[in-house]
């Protein structure tokens, strides 16, 4: 009991002995609290459903588009705000040949199947046309261009594209294109899933 006692106590006088050395480093929480919301939407549930494909109908030398599809999609707003679309690729690396594009996923022998993407068409804001507009800097800078996969999205007006509009209501058709790799890249003796997922974050500005 008496060592016990005996050994905290040194534990504590050299403790009070050391020089006394302090650091420090600062946490800072930050954002806005917008007085306007948007809600996103997609027709058809943002299900694009190309069906049964045979594999003796792929191109073996070169990819196979499927079919267009058209999704209408509108954002509508408390008040006019500023925003833009952050796109995530749920199967990232899995596009094949190409990193600007959604991924398909891959076959059960691990190739890449495919890829898609998106245009933006008939955009209108509060009932004047306009136009797609990406940033590839974070939202520093925008430019007129397709949107793809390792772009921010917005719209801007026709005659300037430096910068998002402000928008209550938006509309635009959103088309889809998918693209199946080469036939000769795959191996497809069991049914293969077509599996592109995505999510459009809204965020705002």
């Amino acid at each position: 009991m008496n060592k016990t006692l005996s050994a905290l106590c040194t534990a504590l006088l050299l403790t009070a002995a050391s020089p006394a050395f302090a650091a420090s480093t600062d946490l800072t929480v930050t954002g806005v609290i917008t007085p306007s919301a948007c809600t996103p939407n997609l027709s058809g549930g943002g299900i694009v459903d190309h069906g049964k494909i045979s594999a003796k109908d792929l191109r073996p030398d070169n990819p196979t588009s499927l079919p267009k599809q058209t999704l209408q999609m509108t954002v509508n707003c408390d008040a006019p705000v500023q925003f833009y679309f952050s796109p995530i690729d749920h199967r990232a690396g899995t596009a094949w040949n190409t990193s600007s594009r959604f991924g398909l996923g891959l076959t059960n022998a691990g190739e890449k199947l495919g890829s898609f993407f998106v245009d933006a068409l008939n955009v209108n804001a509060d009932g004047v046309d306009a136009q797609a507009i990406v940033s590839e800097d974070g939202g520093k800078t925008w430019v007129k261009d397709h949107w793809e996969v390792y772009n921010l999205w917005a719209v801007g007006a026709m005659g300037d594209t430096s910068t998002p509009l402000q928008v209550k209501d938006l509309t635009l058709d959103l088309q889809v294109t998918t693209q199946i790799a080469r036939g000769s890249d795959l191996t497809l003796t069991d049914e293969v899933l077509i599996d592109g997922s995505a999510t459009l974050e809204l965020k705002y500005l």
